[in-house]
C-alpha cells in the first residue's frame, strides 16, 4: 500500500466516479450525495478491500462534502486536504 495508490483512490473515486449530474446536485439532494460517497468509497474497497477505514473514510466524506457542498461552510482547497488527511489513514493504520 503506497501514497500513489491512496492518491489514485482519491481522485478516481471524487473525480472519474462523479457525474457532472451527481456534482451539481450533491449539494441540494442527500440521495445523491450519499450515492456520491458510495462510489468515492469504491476504488478504495477495490485496492484495500472491505477494513475498518471504509466507513469512516465514507462517513468523513459525507460530512465534508456536506459542509462544502450543502452549507457552504468550507472552501474547495479546505474539502480537499480533510479527504487526503482522511485517506492516509490507510497508511499509518
Amino acid at each position: 500500500m503506497t501514497i500513489l495508490n491512496i492518491i489514485m483512490c482519491h481522485l478516481i473515486g471524487d473525480y472519474v466516479l462523479q457525474c457532472d449530474f451527481i456534482a451539481k446536485t450533491k449539494g441540494q439532494n442527500w440521495y445523491h450525495l450519499f450515492v456520491h460517497c458510495l462510489l468515492y468509497c469504491v476504488p478504495f474497497y477495490i485496492v484495500f478491500g472491505f477494513t475498518w477505514q471504509l466507513p469512516i473514510v465514507f462517513i468523513v466524506h459525507v460530512v465534508t462534502d456536506a459542509l462544502k457542498a450543502r452549507w457552504n461552510k468550507i472552501t474547495y482547497t479546505q474539502d480537499q486536504i480533510i479527504h487526503y488527511v482522511i485517506a492516509l489513514i490507510y497508511l499509518v493504520c
